[in-house]
């Protein structure tokens, strides 16, 4: 029985300084996925610690909490069937340079001569991870009732 999940959808200081949002969540309900919860979000260092649990004192974490506090972010709690892989394709590869055309990051991201890579949103790679990184970003979302 296939049935609904949920992802978190991060638009990066990124995306929402160069005016993506619209096109973000345009793209997101023209494929018939439901928004149960939209923010501004301005990341603190603890969520950020407790979102990327597992880059936490690696090499490059420094740069991606520069990154991540840079700027306002937009969260979105996104349901539907099918909802984690088709948005993970919708954003397309982690590197821009690397998505393709007609993606997210393909259309929108930027990878810069000095290795900094803005690739303007984040979703959720799995159920697990949807469920541990919405409550970090809507920690008083009732998750029960989603698809309802």
């Amino acid at each position: 029985m296939i049935r609904d999940e949920y992802s978190l959808v991060l638009v990066k200081p990124d995306g929402v300084k160069a005016g993506h949002i619209g096109d973000i969540i345009t793209r997101i309900e023209n494929r018939g996925y439901k928004i149960e919860a939209l923010k501004v979000i301005n990341a603190t260092e603890k969520q950020l610690n407790e979102h990327y649990v597992d880059s936490v004192g690696k090499p490059y974490f420094p740069h991606l909490l520069n990154y991540m506090t840079s700027g306002s972010m937009i969260g979105m709690i996104v349901s539907g069937t099918h909802v984690i892989d088709v948005l993970h394709k919708m954003a397309g590869a982690t590197n821009p340079s690397n998505a393709e055309m007609g993606t997210i990051r393909g259309d929108f991201g930027r990878e810069w001569p000095d290795d900094n890579i803005r690739n303007v949103i984040h979703t959720s790679d799995s159920q697990e991870s949807a469920e541990r990184e919405a409550k970090v970003w809507f920690p008083d979302f009732d998750f029960s009732k989603i698809g309802n």
